[in-house]
């Protein structure tokens, strides 16, 4: 490590906390002692002194400092050493820098060309001395020819393809990490993303691969726009980069772009610039754009200007996609009565047509407000819009009075045609009377609603079993068609005698005589009710012998 790399072997953080320092004018003056030692005094907290041991060619032999830090091998007092250290030394020439000082320029080049093909490491930091914007146009090459590898215009590309070229962009974003500029990797980041736009609808993403590089993507740059912002470091130009792209389009918002900006609202000079091109851009896009543009003026008033939303959602009292935060407004200010015309508004969009959410959130503010008659007219609604967990409610807010509106709703199901909802209803009560008739409509629920109607209707319940089973019966050709006819028997079995389950199993093999397949089946019923006797003969016999 040497005063002119130091910046790539140290902890970024700790780095750029030094490099404010250095620039923020805490090092306050140096001294040369003997054998290439000096101190540095650097203040922060307190006074500091770093000492560093320099060789001839600016080699950190030995660093340390007098601060308290142990969280690494490099405090910041001594990066803001070594960066006024580095403006201010100058190295004794050796005889080799003498003597490539007197070589022809060609000499040079055509030796520095040879040693870099042998050695990569040196053909990077011969590489490193490019300037930004040469590194940046030889970056931009690099990304076309990547992608003119992988995708041919009108072409696309499926399976291992796509993966073979995610790898390769996955592979260029490692080189962009490498850069020492933070400004050069968001530019460079915006290329790569550009590019991707630009060849995404020829590309079969069926495995999300190509989806999931451009979240790393984009969370990359997020996170070197946090670090623009938290270490003070090419806010400027950062933020102007971005706000550029942003305003290429002037009928067109790039959202990802506006926010990763967002960050930069916390300044107000910055804040205001986003809200006139907000404002800007309102005028101009396309109706279904306009109420996301909304959204983010908004978002960025509630996390940076608080206090000015009141008059902001005032303002634009007349935008539908606004009527939302409007909402939550009132609610939080406990102004019901004014929220509750604009849920009713939120209700009636046809995006919200089939979803009740905004039903439920009236309903919890008639709770709040204490409106019985509000919270019985919702209720019922929402019962009958197919929400069972509203009949509890109806029930508790009726009272005794309930009985009236059960019967109401009894007929309003069955004219709606809600039959779940109906049985659900009239089984919750247990209300036999009903159950039983819709039973006789539709014999298959006598296997659900048996158990609740045996105690009363023992008879009709019998009866009922044993059309069931004919009528099944008639329906079935084949085996498997018969063994499910004997698991209803099976399941008939506690509501009836065995004499009449006998009964009926001989009547059907006598109406079914060429079936041969069933005849087998139902003459398995028959064994296992022979068995079943005869084990209770036995237990019978042991219970009378003990």
């Amino acid at each position: 490590m040497n005063l002119y790399n130091f910046m790539n072997e140290i902890d970024e953080t700790i780095l750029n906390r030094g490099l404010l320092y250095f620039k923020d004018g805490h090092v306050l003056g140096t001294k040369v002692l003997s054998n290439g030692w000096v101190e540095v005094l650097v203040v922060g907290h307190d006074d500091y002194t770093v000492s560093v041991q320099l060789a001839d060619d600016g080699t950190i032999l030995k660093a340390n400092c007098a601060c308290p830090y142990r969280g690494g091998p490099i405090c910041k007092h001594e990066v803001a050493a070594f960066y006024s250290l580095s403006h201010s030394f100058t190295p004794k020439e050796s005889p080799l820098a003498s003597l490539l000082k007197s070589l022809p320029i060609e000499t040079l080049v055509a030796e520095l060309l040879k040693v870099a093909d042998e050695n990569p490491m040196i053909y990077e930091r011969l590489m490193a001395y490019q300037q930004p914007q040469d590194q940046l146009a030889t970056f931009e090459r690099q990304l076309e020819e990547m992608v003119a590898k992988h995708i041919q215009f009108g072409h696309e590309i499926s399976g291992k393809a796509v993966q073979h070229f995610v790898d390769d962009l996955y592979e260029l974003l490692g080189q962009i990490k490498e850069q020492a500029s933070v400004q050069l990797k968001v530019e460079m980041m915006l290329l790569c993303r550009e590019e991707c736009e630009g060849v995404d609808n020829q590309i079969d993403d069926s495995d999300a691969i190509f989806s999931e590089f451009l979240g790393e993507l984009h969370a990359q740059l997020q996170s070197l726009i946090f670090a623009t912002i938290d270490y003070h470091q090419d806010i400027d130009e950062v933020y102007s980069l971005l706000m550029s792209r942003l305003q290429k389009n002037a009928t067109w918002v790039d959202f990802e772009l506006l926010d990763l900006l967002s960050e930069y609202g916390r300044d107000p000079q910055y804040l205001q610039q986003m809200i006139e091109y907000i404002e800007t851009m309102v005028e101009v896009v396309e109706d279904k754009v306009k109420g996301s543009l909304y959204k983010v003026w908004y978002e960025l008033l509630a996390k940076y200007q608080e206090e000015s939303l009141d008059a902001f959602l005032e303002c634009h009292a007349d935008v539908p996609v606004l009527t939302e935060f409007r909402v939550e407004q009132f609610v939080s200010q406990a102004r019901y009565e004014e929220a509750i015309p604009l849920i009713l508004e939120l209700e009636a969009f046809e995006e919200n047509r089939f979803d009740a959410t905004w039903k439920l959130y009236r309903y919890t503010i008639y709770e709040k407000m204490k409106d019985i008659e509000g919270m019985k007219k919702l209720a019922y609604e929402l019962f009958v819009g197919g929400n069972f967990d509203y009949y509890a409610k109806l029930k508790k807010l009726y009272g005794e009075a309930f009985p009236f509106i059960y019967e109401s709703l009894k007929l309003e199901m069955r004219r709606l045609d809600k039959q779940e909802l109906y049985l659900k209803m009239i089984e919750t009560e247990k209300d036999q009377e009903a159950l039983l008739a819709y039973v006789k409509e539709d014999l298959r629920y006598i296997e659900r609603f048996a158990s609740l109607l045996w105690d009363t209707f023992e008879t009709e319940v019998h009866h009922l079993y044993e059309q069931y089973i004919k009528q099944e019966l008639m329906k079935v050709s084949h085996r498997s068609g018969y063994r499910r006819i004997c698991a209803i028997f099976r399941r008939y079995r506690p509501f009836t005698t065995d004499e009449a389950y006998e009964t009926l199993i001989h009547q059907l093999i006598a109406m079914y005589p060429r079936r041969r397949a069933l005849i087998e089946e139902l003459q398995c019923l028959l064994h296992e009710l022979e068995e079943e006797s005869s084990n209770q003969h036995v237990e019978q016999l042991s219970i009378d012998i003990a």
